[in-house]
């Protein structure tokens, strides 16, 4: 079994590395118009990373089932956050732009890919750089791009939702624009370690061990859905609250060993409005 996972891994990690330098050049064309026409490059950007997205979860084996409807831009939105791969799922989804931690921009390779994409960087170290980053979202809405917020601000490491910050949600109040939002979960094959191990990024485990641990995998499935309607409030506590509430309704819990334990009842992903969207 292990040789088999061995052997996955590796044309995977070929498969991933052929497919995001393609994407990445082509990416890059979008930026030859960025002098002269703006609309131009963030099509061309906004095209790559969802193409960039979709073929990395159909070589990773990641069966995504959507429902509801994606936002269309310019908008915000928020959802909770498990992995890295929700990142993934959200841009084959809406090619929008992210607010992410400030290291990430120096990773190498990575560091170079999400800078060309136009993700917003935030130091959550510094307070008054939450000003700086919300400005920047605002910039962002205001040319017509879609920006998304993992509004926990930090991965859950128990594989729960929990309560949403405020501050990056000041754009949207100050420009009274309801907040989208949606619901993330996982389900591993049976057999394989659960979801809550295998695809949650744990605290002290590296980045490429948790992608490693997802890529062993014959194959994942992920859900991911879209609130009905956008929520709006009168300032960015309630907003936050209010969301917060949204998607935790929303929210189907991971697998875990205790799930799976005889006799537990299984967690069932949402279905989806479309049928099941392998891509």
């Amino acid at each position: 079994m292990a040789g088999w996972q061995n052997i996955r891994v590796g044309y995977r990690l070929i498969l991933v590395t052929i497919w995001t330098l393609g994407m990445f050049a082509f990416r890059l064309t979008g930026l030859v118009f960025r002098p002269v026409a703006r609309r131009i490059d963030m099509a061309i950007r906004s095209a790559a990373f969802r193409y960039w997205a979709k073929g990395i979860l159909a070589i990773a084996g990641v069966r995504v089932r959507a429902s509801g409807t994606p936002p269309k831009p310019p908008f915000f939105s928020v959802s909770n956050h498990l992995t890295n791969l929700d990142l993934i799922i959200i841009a084959s989804r809406t090619g929008c732009l992210f607010v992410s931690r400030a290291d990430i921009a120096q990773w190498p390779l990575i560091g170079i890919i999400a800078r060309s994409m136009d993700t917003i960087f935030i130091n959550r170290k510094r307070r008054r750089d939450t000003l700086r980053v919300n400005e920047l979202i605002a910039m962002a809405m205001d040319r017509g791009d879609g920006v998304h917020v993992f509004a926990e601000s930090r991965i859950a490491q128990d594989g729960q939702v929990h309560p949403f910050k405020p501050a990056l949600l000041e754009p949207a109040i100050q420009r009274a624009v309801p907040v989208h939002y949606a619901a993330l979960t996982y389900a591993t094959p049976p057999g394989c370690p659960a979801a809550l191990d295998a695809v949650v990024w744990r605290d002290g485990v590296p980045f490429a061990r948790n992608v490693l641990n997802v890529l062993q995998l014959p194959y994942l499935n992920a859900s991911i859905t879209f609130g009905a309607e956008p929520i709006a409030a009168p300032d960015r506590k309630a907003l936050a609250e209010a969301l917060y509430e949204a998607v935790h309704e929303l929210f189907v819990p991971l697998d875990s060993d205790a799930t799976r334990a005889p006799g537990a009842p299984q967690p069932a992903l949402p279905g989806s409005d479309s049928g099941n969207d392998s891509i």
